[in-house]
């Protein structure tokens, strides 16, 4: 025979308890689902909005050290030597990759090149010591596999159920980018995918994390601009400035930079956004 532990007496006396606990229950569930509607709506407002607005001075040439020398697993004091590459620049589109993707990619080129004063030449075959290499991989085995073939270097660190998208670039000893994989996670068309392709097809020459401290960015984590807002394309402008030179360290850069993006801001004032460009 079981015990019984509640009487009715006792359910009934319990009713009101049970009915302020479910309400509370509820109001921490609808606060939450408030915050998160929020914070999404936040998100899609500063991708879509202030794509011209120049940030300030300060703000660039801190996002430059931020995007160019540091790794998004790593704290902001370890720096890294800045990549870049220092020729015309061969790129494959793998057959994985849809139509709409390529496409979309491929109208970002024009402007990239004018920026970063080099020529971009499409390629009909995978190079991973010369070319910058898309690819669509779908799900975290995919991933896996695509950056093995792409380096040796990949080991069980290596959390790729945490990726959307990402990129790894090889580079000369100097700092000169050899070859890079740009591989991103999602077929269907998506605000999403559109930004995370144009991410790590920037990320393929040269910028590093996305840790910049001005919004809408390409180079953040809480942004999706489908296009390149005018002050990443600022940051990447200064990269390829001829006075920055691949494996330049962080301390290297600080001296040069501010001089750069000072310079830019004015002539894009001036001039506006065809100031930028190299050729």
């Amino acid at each position: 025979m079981g015990l019984r532990w509640i009487t009715p007496s006792t359910a009934r006396r319990l009713r009101p308890f049970w009915r302020r606990t479910a309400l509370i229950g509820f109001g921490f569930l609808g606060a939450a689902f408030i915050v998160f509607m929020a914070f999404t709506l936040l998100t899609r407002y500063l991708s879509v909005h202030g794509l011209d607005d120049l940030a300030s001075a300060e703000d660039l040439i801190e996002s430059f050290d931020r995007v160019m020398h540091t790794s998004d697993h790593q704290p902001l004091t370890i720096r890294e030597p800045l990549r870049k590459w220092t020729g015309d620049i061969p790129i494959f589109f793998d057959a994985s990759v849809p139509g709409w993707h390529r496409s979309m990619a491929e109208r970002q080129l024009p402007l990239i090149a004018r920026l970063i004063g080099l020529r971009f030449i499409l390629t009909k075959a995978y190079d991973r010591r010369s070319t910058l290499n898309i690819v669509l991989a779908e799900d975290t085995a995919a991933m896996r596999k695509e950056a093995r073939r792409f380096t040796a270097k990949i080991n069980d660190s290596w959390r790729f159920d945490d990726y959307f998208c990402f990129a790894i670039v090889t580079t000369t000893p100097n700092g000169t980018i050899q070859g890079a994989l740009a591989v991103f996670g999602e077929k269907r068309q998506s605000t999403k995918s559109h930004s995370c392709l144009i991410e790590e097809l920037l990320h393929g020459l040269g910028p590093n994390a996305d840790k910049a401290t001005y919004a809408p960015s390409i180079f953040s984590k809480f942004t999706f601009p489908v296009e390149i807002p005018l002050n990443d394309q600022i940051l990447i402008r200064a990269l390829y400035d001829p006075k920055i030179k691949p494996g330049m360290s962080s301390e290297q850069t600080r001296k040069l930079v501010p001089d750069i993006i000072h310079g830019l801001i004015e002539d894009v004032k001036a001039r506006g956004p065809e100031a930028l460009y190299q050729h």
